[in-house]
């Protein structure tokens, strides 16, 4: 971990402080597992980032994420650029060239400036100060062969090796290498409205998808778009909008909703007009959901709870569990978790999302509905789990989702009668970065 005692006055370099803060963003995110939303939080955040401008947040936290979206592409271009590898245990030296790399290769940074920094920055650092001479000129030749190097690292997959080898085994090579090309393209902004969805993708000169959503083509600040402040809107990705849209009970019904914050579906099933309970164990995450709930003018029961070991005093109507995962779903949005989880972390994470819905069942009325859902993009967090889920539930059925329940999901819905996006579904071919969605799967019960 980079610390000020590592470094040397780097306050005289215009823009390192930027650059060092995309470093460590980088560091926690690989060598820790920690999740850049929580690094970045403007209250809660990594106090280096914190310490930052708002334009120099902006431009650390962009640095970071175009780094890890290309990890393995900056790796590729070091193999060409260098006849050894770097010391494995030199994290700073490593990230600190990635993070250069990603603005020479990958973002619209003037190279002298680029190389300058980064330099100076592994310079200052008394751990790498001797890599200097090294740094200013892999960084160099880089920059004059940067065509080419480009063209040759397109071959590189962007997936950490275990998640290649998973990807490949659920879905063949073929829709792997669909995957991969489609996180390559930036996530378009998504919103969810609470009603008059063609009237506000027509306000908003947004596209109105048939799933329901609407996906904006925007670069202008969430908050100054028309109708956030009067609480018309939300942002959420179009394939976290389906699982609330999966329950089909009569307005006014009792709806549980478990992992609840930061509230997306929360406002949806409350928009719906059901008599919503939202639970979450995370005080920080349902003050957010609070603040959305107000801004949004809609209301939930909100409950802070351990829902392994919450008792609530009646038994609900429907129950929507968003569970904890390995959020690889998301990785278009959110390149982080390809290198924040591990292998290993798959299973441990299958077992609790396993352990969650059997308790998710409890808490409902007979004849009702439990939809399970999660962002992984993995048949073990989804469709593996469900043979689990029916032994150990025996009062618990799929109930299928038919084509038309939701439109736009055909495409979707599997073998299980659950649906299973994928990142390159809803391809938009005239505008690639109008296409796509994040990979979810959810799953809808009936019970006895």
């Amino acid at each position: 971990m980079t610390t000020a005692a590592d470094m040397a006055k780097p306050e005289k370099v215009e823009g390192i402080n930027s650059r060092l803060v995309a470093t460590m963003l980088v560091t926690r995110v690989v060598d820790d597992g920690r999740n850049i939303d929580a690094l970045c939080d403007r209250q809660h955040g990594l106090r280096a980032f914190l310490s930052l401008n708002d334009r120099d947040q902006s431009l650390a936290r962009a640095m970071a994420i175009t780094a890890l979206r290309n990890r393995n592409r900056i790796d590729f271009v070091f193999r060409k650029l260098m006849n050894r590898p770097l010391p494995k245990n030199a994290r700073f030296l490593i990230n600190a060239l990635h993070i250069a790399s990603a603005q020479i290769l990958f973002m619209d940074v003037p190279d002298r400036a680029a190389v300058n920094i980064a330099v100076s920055a592994i310079g200052n650092d008394r751990r790498t100060s001797r890599f200097k001479s090294l740094a200013n000129a892999v960084l160099r030749r880089m920059t004059r062969e940067k065509e080419e190097l480009l063209q040759a690292s397109e071959a590189a997959s962007p997936f950490p090796n275990w998640l290649t080898k998973m990807l490949r085994s659920n879905y063949g090579k073929e829709n792997m290498l669909r995957v991969a090309q489609a996180i390559t393209n930036p996530a378009a902004l998504d919103i969810t409205v609470k009603s008059d969805a063609e009237i506000w993708a027509k306000k908003l000169d947004g596209r109105l998808l048939a799933t329901g959503s609407i996906r904006l083509n925007s670069t202008k600040p969430v908050s100054e778009l028309e109708g956030y402040q009067d609480g018309e809107w939300w942002v959420q990705d179009a394939a976290a909008a389906l699982p609330a849209r999966m329950i089909d009970i009569e307005k006014g019904s009792d709806v549980l909703e478990l992992c609840a914050a930061p509230g997306g579906k929360t406002a949806q099933l409350a928009a719906a007009g059901y008599a919503v309970t939202a639970v979450d164990i995370s005080q920080p995450r349902l003050a957010r959901l609070k603040e959305n709930l107000e801004r949004l003018k809609l209301s939930a029961d909100v409950v802070e709870a351990d829902i392994l070991e919450w008792s609530p005093d009646k038994e609900f109507d429907a129950v929507l569990l968003d569970a904890p995962c390995s959020s690889t779903g998301t990785m278009r949005r959110h390149p982080d978790t390809l290198w924040a989880k591990k292998h290993e972390d798959i299973s441990q994470l299958a077992n609790l999302q396993f352990e969650l819905v059997q308790r998710a069942a409890t808490y409902l009325k007979p004849g009702g509905q439990l939809v399970f859902s999660n962002c992984s993009i993995l048949k073990e967090e989804g469709e593996n789990l469900i043979h689990r889920i029916l032994q150990a539930c025996p009062d618990l059925s799929i109930s299928p989702i038919a084509e038309d329940t939701i439109p736009g999901t055909s495409e979707m819905i599997n073998g299980q009668g659950a649906i299973r996006s994928l990142p390159f579904h809803l391809t938009n071919e005239a505008c690639p970065q109008m296409g796509g969605l994040d990979g979810f799967f959810a799953c809808r019960f009936a019970k006895a």
